[in-house]
């Protein structure tokens, strides 16, 4: 119970922090241009009030993400450790979720580590029997005018077109034991294509 309770605390962290920092970073960006134009005389009270906000929440997201960061690396060193491993610490599959998984090369190994417990299992490469990316795509219709010319005069014709966009990526693992679900790492789609790439080496070299 402790372990479950463990896991949605860091679970609902992430979910909270990492769109702070964003959203913080870039409230500071635009008040820092704030300062510098309009330091002292124009700059109001709430104004100052909302800088000095963004600033502290951008630190203390920045701090919470170095830390856990920290952890993250902490654990796969122990883990070499005990196991007698070579687990990679600088690619770390899933991170900064609560559950992620690092990867030994040399010795055909993986551990799939809970952060939030310090709990940890390791398994062959064998186990992962299958990856791919999985998305959602979006078809908007759009609509618009197109100039022509009609008897030397332009004209604003009513036009249509469908822009697609590609989004929510997700990196798709599926393993050895038919009763587990697959895993599923949520990530923007270049760092999805790059870990798609990682698993080819990984399990096809």
């Amino acid at each position: 119970m402790e372990s479950c309770l463990r896991t949605l605390g860091t679970s609902l962290a992430n979910s909270m922090v990492i769109p702070a920092a964003w959203l913080s970073g870039l409230t500071t960006t635009a008040l820092v241009w704030g300062v510098i134009a309009y330091w002292p005389d124009k700059l109001t009270a709430e104004a100052r009030q909302l800088f000095l906000a963004s600033v502290s929440i951008f630190c203390l997201s920045i701090w919470h993400l170095i830390r856990r960061k920290r952890r993250a690396k902490a654990l796969v060193a122990s883990i070499n450790l005990k196991e007698g491993l070579s687990l990679d610490d600088t690619q770390l599959l899933g991170f900064p979720s609560p559950l992620f998984f690092v990867f030994d090369l040399s010795n055909q190994k993986l551990a799939q580590c809970q952060i939030a417990t310090g709990d940890y299992q390791i398994r062959d490469f064998t186990w992962i029997t299958g990856w791919h990316l999985e998305w959602r795509r979006i078809d908007r219709r759009v609509s618009g005018g197109v100039l022509r010319i009609v008897d030397e005069v332009g004209m604003s014709v009513p036009a249509e077109e469908i822009r697609r966009e590609f989004t929510g990526f997700s990196l798709v693992l599926t393993v050895a034991n038919s009763g587990h679900p697959p895993f599923r790492f949520p990530m923007n789609r270049s760092a999805a294509e790059g870990w798609c790439t990682r698993c080819n080496v990984f399990f096809n070299g």
